[in-house]
This record gives C-alpha cells, structure tokens and sequence, in this order.
C-alpha cells in the first residue's frame, strides 16, 4: 500500500511513498492510495504524529473516483468532497487518533466499511459505499493528526518476527482481542564504580544528594518514573497506587457534539493566533480582514440554517466554520453557530490575557512514556551477569567522573571473600578504555540495531555521554568549561572509526550531583534531550495484545506480594484466566516478555532442561540478587564458619561445593535447580564432573561441586600449566578490539563442558588461562591476552607417554592434524551459538602470529587465508604457510568411489585422455621432481615394494602409472586422496598438493550432504566412506574448510546442489546451533532428509527440528550389534544398506568413474577369473583404523541382490573382495 502522488498542498510524501506528512496549519492534507483497494483488503494506518493546538482529527473513507482525473483538491475532505458523488468519508474522534494508535479499516460486499482501533473492532463507520466500482482509500490528514504511515494490518514487534511464523502466528491470534500502542523503555545506567551513577538517578529523579551513598551491588531496576514529552519537569519515580491516567475519551452524543464544537473553535483561534505570530505588525490589519470574511460568512451561514444569528455573533466567526459545521450531523446543525462563537470568543479573550497559558490548557493529555531505570554496579566482577540484561530497547547513559585523568589507569573496586573485604586495584585498562568498553559492549549486545530514520542516521539503542563531578575541576568556571571541552574533544577523537559511533548521541553533558538546594542547569537539559530522544525510539507505540498487558499487569502484581517465580504449571493456569489456552500462544508470550528484560524464561519446546522448562523468573532483579550470592560474597554470618572451608576453595580455586550454594540460597532451595540450571545457562557456572578413570568407591565419594570462572584466580606459574615447545600447534582468536571478560568465561564453561565430556583428568583453570583434555594424546590451552589486546591464544599439544621402564627421553611430537580441527570446530561452534543466543555483534577470526620476525609490532595473519594459499603477505615480507597447514587435514572436497576399475593383468596401461586433468598434471610435476620428492619417493612411502616399482618405470608415464594404480587399489575413495596428500607434504611438494587441490575443487559437489555434530566423527566417517565406496559421492565437513563465514559460505553451496541430505542425530545435534541451521536450510529449498538416530533422542525430537522431522521416519543405529545375533560388524552393515535403500530413491549410484578417476565405463574390459589377481580394495583411515569395504553377501531374493549391486557398484556374480593391508594389497 503506497500513497498517491496526488495529495493536497501541504502534504510531502517519504521517499518510499509509505509516510505522508501535513507540513503546516490543519487543513489541505488530503491524500489517496496509488491503486484501487480490492473490497474486503484491509488498510492499516499508524499515526506517527500528531500536532499541538489543532482540533479534530482524521477523515478517512473511500473514492470510486480515481485521483488523476480530479483538477484540483480542496481544502477539505468533510464536506468539499463528501457531498460530490462517489466520495465517501467520515472523521475520527481525536481519542481515537492518539500519536501511536493503529486505525484499520475495509469495505465489505454490502458496502459497509468496517474499522478498528488498536485491533479493537468498532463498528461500521459509512454505509452505501459503490462496490461495483474500484475504490482508492480516501485519507484526509486533518485537526491534530499531522504524519501517517501504511503498515501491514499483521505487523509484529521484532523480537516476535525474530522467532518465526509460529509465533507470528500466534501473535496475530492474540491481537485478535484488541491491541494497546505501548510507550515505554529502560534508562540504562552504566560505568566505573564509583564515578556517581546512582546520584546521577537520583538528580534525574528530583531527589536529595546523598553523599554517604553505598555502591551499588549488581543491577538496580527498582525505580520507574512516567515522563511527558510535552512538560520540563522533574521525573517523578512512579507510584504503584496511582490511578490509571485518564485518555480523555468523550462518550455519548454530547460528548461528540462537545467534542466537534471545541474541534472548531480551537482550529479558528489557532489559526488567529498563528497568523498574529506570523506577521506582528500586521495584526490589526489582518483581524480586520478575518472579521470582514467572517460578516459574509455569517450571512451565508444564515441563509443555510435559517437560524437567526446577532451582529456580534457574525463578527466573532470566519469561513472555516462554514466547512467545519458540515462535518456534523444535521441534526446539531442549528446549535453549531452558538455554540463556536461563544467559545471563539471565549478562547479569544483568554489569549489576550496570557497566550501561553491557553496554549496549556488546549494541549491535549498526551501518551506518557514509562521509564525503567536500571542502575548498574561498576564493580568488574558483575560485568559478566550485567551483559546478561543488555537491551535494544533501551537508553544508555555511560557515567565517568571528569575530574580523572582519562588516560590514567582506572582504580577498580575488588571484593575478596575474607571478611568481605574491599580493596582497590589499577586496572589494566584506562578510564577512556572503560568509556570505550561499555559503548563496544552496548553496540555487541544489540543485534537489531537499525538507522531510526533516512533523515536521522544514529544507531538504536542511542547512548549518552555524560561526566560527574564538573565543580571539583576548578573554582573558575571559564577554567572548568575548558576542561570539560577538552575531556569531551579526546572521547570524541577516540570515537573514530569505530562501529558504534553511530549510537552515541552528540551533545555530551557535564553535571554536579553534589549540589543541596539547587539543579544543575545541565540535569535539566540532560532529562529533557533523553524525552526526546526515547520518544522517537521505533518501538515507541507499538501494538501490543490487550491479552498480554493483563498478563504483564498480573506480573506486577505478583513481584508486589513478593512472589518472584511461578511454575510451568501456575503459568499455564493464569493464561486460561486470560484467554490464552493454547501452548504456542502461551510460549510465544513467555518468550517475548523474556526478549524484551521483563521475565526470564528459558523453557519452550526446545528446553532440554526439565527445570528449565518448569521455571518463569518474574523479576530479573530478584535472579541478579541470587546471582550475586554467588559471584560476590561480602557478608559472613554467625553460621559461617562452618563453611570456612568450602569458602576458601570458592575464593582460591573458584570452586563452589554443593553444600555451600545450601547455605546460600537457603531461603529459596526450593528453586536451587532450576537456579542452577539458569546460572549453567548464562555459563555463570558449570558442574565439576569427576574424571572417567576414578575407580568406582572415588567416584561414589566424590562431592558435587562447580567451576565458577569469575573468581578464578591467576596461576602462580604460567610455564608449569603450559610447556611451549616447537611442536605445538598455536593459533589465535582475534576479536577486532572488544574481548570482555564475561565472554571468555562463558567459553571457559564450555570448554570443561566439552573436556569433561571426552574423559582424562580435570581441567586446569585459572585468571584468563586453563588447560583442557582433549583426547589420550591431546591437551588443548586457552589463555586470554590483556583485555586492551582483544585475542585468546589456542594451543593444541600433543602429549606423549612415558615409560618407567624406558630411560629414554621422548622427543617432542607435534599434534594430530584432527586434534587441531576438533579444537578449531569446537571453539568456532561455540562462538556462533554464543553470537546467536547471546553477544549478537561479535566478531572474530582465527589468526596465527606472522613469523616474519618483525620488531615493530606483534601482527597476525588470517589463518582461512594461510590454509587456503602456499604464499601470503604481510607489511613487512611474504610468509610461506607450509608450517601452519601442517597443523590441519589437508583440504580436500569429498570425491566420487565408483565400482574399482576391471583392467588387464599384463599392463597397467590406460589412455592419458581418458584420466582427469589434476591427476595428469601432478604426474608431469612429480616425474619432473629431483631425488626425494620425484614420483619413486612417493611411490616408497605408499608402501610399493620395488618388484611393483619397477613395473611402474617400463610405463611412458610412470607417476600417472603409479597414481592411477593407488588410486585404485586402495578403493577409490575420500581417504586414498587423504593419505598421498599426507605424504605429499611431508615430501614438501606443495606445487603437487595444491595441483591434485584445485583439481578436486573443480568438481562438481557431491550428491549426499551429510550434516552431522563432531562428536560422532569418526562413526560417521565410517558411513561416508561405505557411501562412496557404493558410488555414492559424499560432502561432509571433516575440519579443513575454515570457519566462521567461510565454512557458512561451503555449506551452504554444498546444501544447495546435494540431491539428499542425512541428518545424523544425537542429543548434541538437536541443541546445536550450527545443526539447526542446516537442517532449516534443508527444509526451506525442499531438500529431501534421511535421519539416522546414532544416539536415543525423543522422536520427534524437541525446538525447531520437531517439525521438519516429525513425518519422517529415522534409521535406528543405537544399539547394534547388542542382541547376541550376528554381532555388531553385520548389523552395521544391513543398517548401512537400509540407508542405501533410502538414499538410492534421491540418488542414482555411479557405475563410472566421474569423481577421482573420470574413466569411461564403455572402454573393453576383462573379467578376472583369479581371485588372487582380481582387484582388492582397501580403506585406511588418518587415524589407521580399520574398516571393512561393502562386499557382496549371498542373496535368497531378487530384492537383496539388486540392492547389494546398488549398494556396491558390482554384478552380483562377481568374487567378494578382500580388505588387506595397504601394502599387501599392491602385491
């Protein structure tokens, strides 16, 4: 819906034709739709603003008159165009045009148009309407209504939107009852501890100084206060016995008659006093000149109504209230003169005395806006639950004290559990680096941040800048002024270039709290531009279900009675009191409310957690309060001793015994699970499991306890956690200048989430710093650089055995490519769900420090760009990347397995024409190689014995001989790439890798996607590799594509030309991130999903997936091979050709090489006779496990031999290969 070009005089238009504006006086504001409105399609307008002083408001309708053939607009809509044929229109009262309202309107097949206020339905609004012609919407933007916006009639807050159409869905049902436009917001506080945040509330707030005024602890959201745009007033914290404001609705005909009388009345002295303001020196003149009009008025007016009028009446009246009078029913028509006289001449004589004060009493009662203020502690150790309760919907204020040196270091208050005591540390970070951490902190938390207008180009949240303490600068005020304009000058140098300059509001503001009997001027400036400012927010006057603010109201009530959580149960019991009876519609309540701060609700359909799902916190401060037991302890009661112990492992090792967290919730243990389950959820803390080789009387005596990573301390000796040799693989995550802490605390918590997982001995945890099991020949370390630095080191070692009985020493290994890429995989997932769920714009990308040896500065290269090139450049030189692609898989794209090829046993001869061009290329290089790293060094590490050798050298080409023949032998798959690229770089050629690289990379992608979690691997490698061997070509992310954006871009180019995609599930799978968005993916370009359940979940499993996968039936590999029947190597096998069945539906097997070989399959060949001399086929993986290829199984049934030729590439006839041994398998 867009508005028509042809509009009344008065009226701009947006850019987008969305937006129509009135730019002056009331009237001549008549506009149309760009096209005709099909009857029944409703039009949704939003009053965007309004006017002071006018009165009226909206007229709106239908036209069966299309605008381009009308000459010229008049004034008005009502009467000018209504008492022309095929115009038809009415006005709305001003109570229900209010700025924020949402007016929707149709025409049905009877010709009645139907409107709603708010979703509220209202009734007819004009009867007889002509349907059988086209109708353009007649919209005349009138009285107080100045600026209109189309919206779609289903429009939804963001955070609905956010969440899919089933919560649209149910939004749009819940809005079925009746919407309200919602003012509010939060006023957020933020800064250093210390530097008078909480008296900076208290001066916005009008109250008294106080300067024994204690810290805060945590997060403050006690107070709210009700602001008028309109007045300059102190805010006053909002009292929860105040009546409801009154909207000023006139009901009954009296009302409306009263109403439209004062409508214009008003709009004539308004345009009086407009006029007088205009042109001062004319005023008479121009008095004199209304009142001449106003007599032939009269006299026309008169003659209509046949109603006897005095001169003094004539005199008092001007040609508006002739278009006016008509706006009302007939029947007032003969009170309408008395009636406007009497109060023109009224309003008249009150502006004569005081014009301002008229203007008082005429403006209207408008919207208030709500304003929660948060009042956040500066202390660091919150930092990590304050970045829990970061808000889009909000206003920032970021308080320093002026009169510290902003490059000196911050003084940061510490907390330490003896006796709670406090003590002051210099921070690592200056008091501007605290400034810059809080507005880069602001700007990572709110993802959907949008530019507010084309005309206003700040960021939401908007965020203000303002410095305590101006008096203590110096008594001269010249002298203070210029200090503060120099403080301010060097914030706004340090904005620069920076992502989230756009957020910060330009005036900045320099206060006195310390003031007794005063305000500071500037508090005053300071409250009136935050009005501002948050009265434009988008969200302002959002639509919201009448449903749901009951709901909220009975939140508020329970918080009044001291009631801060209810169960899943309560909750549900309390909809049904509402109306709202379904669970989406419950769900999508719950988690709206939790979206926009007001509860805490982690449940949903895909809660694991049963605590979770079970628990509403209604109020966030009481959860901050409880969490703040935990991640500060301050006071020591009588019982404490008791638990002296348990505290110093708290305080020392950041450990926090079960018995303990007894002890301090205890007034609430009836919550203490599903608290517990929120402080996992947050990462606040995570449970201390006992490590898998504890016998079982250690593990049964072992004390439940938990890691809590903000009060770690630091190690006293950082060389005995972390051995640094040669041999350790180093990486870096690189951050772009903002890495709080709270961030890697929660990647901390993970990281023993995952360790614990995969077995061996505890983590080592300290102050930014920990070492983490990996597997039996891995440890893997983090450890955080100084916060200014914004990067984590990664350490991958490898960690050798030592052996009693061997006195010699073990020389230094490097780790397991695998090892790296599980390290890698595992710290990029976790950093997409923490962006997802959490910190929205963060950004990072792993880096490797560049070698060049520079002594200028520390600099790092992009490690994507170093595995995918031999060569990269930095300033200073170009650095050859063999040394870091040696810490991960080769790269390689999955490869088509076909049927081995039939050859003749005399020769190995094949036509060069008919082989793919990368194999050709890396024989030219490699029989161009010097000694050591020509095709024969190849061919030795292969494991070929010199007999065979030999044999390659009578070809003419003996590299493409002998590759053609690896190829082959060792079954034609994935892995034999793998293996000859390993040794490929061990050789150094790096010419010959990346050759075979781009030449794989040219392939088209395979038809089988296989989406699955890490921690199932190496079991799906196994099927990968039967797939391909059955001609099945396979894509499957096996750690060496990269991460972040560069893996999303190959997933998503492999999901797009895959034919069939397999799921392999498991727990960890349904609760991923990056899983859910590839099965969504999946779904949403119709490609067809085999599940195979490798782990028991609920069916269909839990949150997004349930319905993708709830028709769909799943392959059961849990549980093979424990019946006692064939055992678990044949029940493998019939579960990978139940999957065969399944995939040869989407897929058609390759009978010819086309993937790592493209050899014709029309070329003659020769069956073999000799078992011994047929071909054997091998599969090897990295990790030298052994696995059986797909063979031939006698069959009872047609069915199973088709499905076995299917599944292998083979004739059935054929002999049954043999797996052997690499080397064997070349004799």
């Amino acid at each position: 819906m867009f508005f028509h070009e042809k509009r009344g005089s008065l009226i701009e238009l947006s850019s987008d034709r969305l937006t129509a504006k009135r730019t002056d006086s009331f009237c001549n504001g008549i506009t149309f739709s760009a096209f005709p409105v099909p009857v029944n399609e409703k039009i949704s307008l939003e009053f965007l603003g309004n006017t002071s002083g006018w009165s009226g408001a909206l007229r709106f309708g239908f036209t069966s008159v299309d605008p381009v053939t009308i000459d010229e607009l008049p004034r008005y809509a009502v009467p000018d165009l209504t008492n022309k044929d095929g115009f038809y229109a009415k006005a709305l009262t001003e109570s229900q045009a209010e700025q924020g309202y949402r007016l929707t309107y149709h025409c049905d097949s009877e010709g009645d148009v139907h409107f709603y206020v708010n979703n509220e339905y209202k009734g007819v609004h004009i009867n007889n309407v002509d349907v059988t012609k086209p109708l353009w919407a007649l919209i005349d933007i009138y009285g107080v209504t100045q600026q209109l916006r189309f919206v779609d009639p289903e429009e939804a807050p963001a955070e609905i939107l956010a969440r899919g159409p089933e919560s649209m869905r149910a939004f749009l049902q819940a809005s079925k009852a009746g919407t309200k436009p919602i003012f509010r917001t939060r006023l957020m506080l933020v800064g250093q501890d210390r530097v008078g945040k909480t008296s900076l509330k208290k001066s916005l707030t009008g109250q008294r100084y106080d300067s024994a005024e204690e810290s805060t602890d945590g997060i403050d959201t006690n107070d709210a206060c009700e602001i008028n745009v309109l007045k300059y007033e102190a805010w006053k914290l909002h009292k929860e016995d105040e009546a409801d404001e009154n909207k000023g609705v006139l009901d009954g005909p009296q009302g409306l008659e009263e109403e439209y009388a004062r409508a214009i009345a008003n709009n004539i002295v308004q345009e009086l006093l407009l006029r007088k303001r205009k042109n001062k020196d004319d005023k008479e003149n121009e008095v004199e000149k209304l009142k001449k009009k106003t007599d032939a008025t009269d006299k026309k007016n008169k003659k209509n109504q046949n109603v006897s009028q005095t001169d003094s009446n004539k005199s008092e009246s001007i040609d508006i209230q002739e278009s006016e009078s008509k706006d009302v029913d007939e029947d007032l028509l003969k009170d309408m003169s008395d009636k406007i006289v009497h109060l023109v001449t009224q309003m008249l004589n009150e502006a004569e005395k005081d014009e301002d004060q008229l203007m008082d009493k005429q403006e209207a009662a408008k919207k208030k806006i709500v304003l929660n203020i948060w009042d956040f502690a500066g202390q660091a150790v919150y930092y990590t639950t304050h970045q829990v309760f970061l808000s889009s919907r909000a206003v920032y204020i970021i308080v320093f004290n002026l009169s510290h040196d902003l490059d000196a270091p911050a003084q940061t208050q510490v907390r330490r559990g003896d006796g709670g005591e406090v003590v002051f540390e210099e921070s690592e970070l200056s008091n501007l680096d605290f400034i810059d951490f809080w507005m880069s902190s602001i700007h990572a938390h709110t993802a959907q941040n949008r530019l507010n207008s084309l005309e206003d180009e700040t960021l939401s949240p908007p965020i203000f800048i303002v410095g305590t303490h101006k008096n203590s600068l110096d008594p001269d005020p010249e002298v203070r002024q210029k200090i503060v304009e120099s403080k301010f000058r060097r914030i706004r140098e340090s904005l620069k270039g920076k992502p989230y300059k756009m957020h910060i509001v330009n005036q900045y503001y320099a206060v006195e709290n310390n003031l007794e009997d005063t305000e500071d001027e500037q508090i005053g400036k300071l409250r009136s531009h935050i009005e501002e400012v948050a009265s434009k927010e988008k969200y302002m006057g959002e639509q919201m279900p009448i449903k749901w603010l009951k709901f909220e109201k009975k939140v508020a009530e329970y918080t009044e009675n001291k009631t801060y959580y209810l169960s899943r149960n309560q909750a549900i019991e309390l909809g049904n009191e509402l109306g709202i009876t379904t669970d989406e519609g419950l769900n999508t309540m719950l988690q709206f409310y939790h979206d926009l701060g007001v509860i805490i609700y982690y449940g949903g359909t895909g809660a694991m957690d049963d605590s979770l799902q079970n628990t509403i916190v209604l109020k966030p401060q009481w959860l901050v309060d409880v969490f703040k037991r935990v991640i500060t302890v301050k006071d020591i009661d009588e019982q404490w001793p008791v638990f002296i112990d348990a505290w110093t492992m708290l305080d020392q090792e950041g450990v926090l015994q079960d018995k303990l967290i007894n002890h301090m919730w205890r007034d609430i243990l009836e919550q203490k699970n599903a608290l517990l389950g929120l402080m996992e959820k947050f990462d606040l803390l995570c449970e201390r499991m006992p490590p898998k080789q504890l016998n079982e009387d250690a593990r049964n005596n072992w004390e439940k306890s938990y890691y809590v990573p903000s009060r770690l301390r630091n190690h006293p000796n950082k060389e005995e956690l972390i051995t640094m040799t040669k041999t350790n693989a180093v990486f870096y995550l690189t951050f772009g200048g903002f890495l709080p802490d709270g961030l890697f605390h929660r990647m901390l918590t993970r990281a023993v989430r995952y360790s614990q997982e995969q077995g061996g001995h505890e983590p080592k945890l300290y102050h930014r710093e920990a070492r983490f099991y990996l597997d039996e020949d891995h440890d893997f370390a983090l450890e955080m650089s100084p916060i200014r630095h914004a990067r984590i080191k990664v350490t991958v070692m490898h960690v050798g055995f030592f052996d009693a009985d061997d006195s010699e020493e073990i020389p230094d290994q490097p780790p397991k490519p695998e090892a790296c890429a599980k390290v890698r995989h595992f710290l990029d997932s976790t950093l997409a769900d923490l962006r997802e769920m959490w910190i929205k714009r963060i950004k990072y990308e792993f880096s490797v420090a560049c070698p060049c040896g520079s002594k200028k500065d520390e600099h790092f290269l992009n490690l994507d760009q170093c595995l995918n090139n031999k060569v990269v450049l930095c300033d200073h030189r170009r650095i050859k990347t063999n040394s870091f692609k040696k810490w991960f898989p080769s790269k390689s794209t999955s490869v088509v397995a076909p049927r081995p090829l039939s050859r003749q046993q005399s020769n190995l001869r094949l036509l060069e024409e008919e082989l793919p061009d990368w194999m050709k290329k890396a024989a030219k290089l490699l029989n161009a190689g010097s000694e050591g790293s020509d095709w024969l060094a190849l061919a030795e590490k292969l494991g070929y014995k010199k007999a065979k050798i030999r044999k390659f050298n009578d070809e003419v080409n003996p590299a493409l001989a002998m590759l053609t023949d690896w190829i082959y032998s060792s079954g034609n798959t994935t892995l034999s790439i793998e293996m000859m690229l390993s040794y490929l770089e061990q050789m150094h050629r790096e010419d010959v890798v990346d050759a075979i690289q781009q030449g794989q990379d040219s392939h088209t992608s395979a038809p089988i996607f296989i989406s699955y979690n890490w921690g199932i691997q190496e079991e799906v490698k196994q099927l990968r590799d039967y797939l391909e061997k059955a001609g099945f070509p396979c894509w499957m992310d096996i750690g060496q594509m990269g991460g972040g954006d560069t893996l999303y871009e190959r997933i998503d180019d492999g999901m797009r030309n895959c034919k069939v995609v397999i799921a392999c599930m498991t727990p960890k799978y349904i609760v991923s991130h990056n899983c859910n968005r590839e099965i969504s993916l999946a779904d949403s370009i119709s490609k067809p999903i085999i599940p195979i359940m490798y782990q028991r979940i609920p069916w269909p499993p839990p949150g997004r997936m349930s319905l993708i996968f709830s028709h769909l039936l799943y392959v059961q590999m849990k549980g093979i091979g424990g019946h006692g029947g064939s055992g678990i190597n044949a029940d493998t096998k019939a579960k990978y050709m139940e999957i065969v069945d399944q995939v040869q539906r989407h897929v058609t097997p390759l009978s010819s090489p086309k993937g790592i070989l493209a050899i014709s399959a029309s070329k003659k060949t020769t069956t073999v006779s000799n078992p011994q001399q047929s071909e054997q086929t091998v599969t090897r993986s990295m990790s030298n496990t052994y696995q059986s290829s797909p063979s031939i199984e006698s069959s009872r049934n047609a069915t199973t031999m088709s499905q076995t030729q299917i599944a292998t590439g083979r004739d059935p006839t054929e002999q049954v290969s043999v797996s052997m041994c690499t080397v064997c398998s070349i004799l």
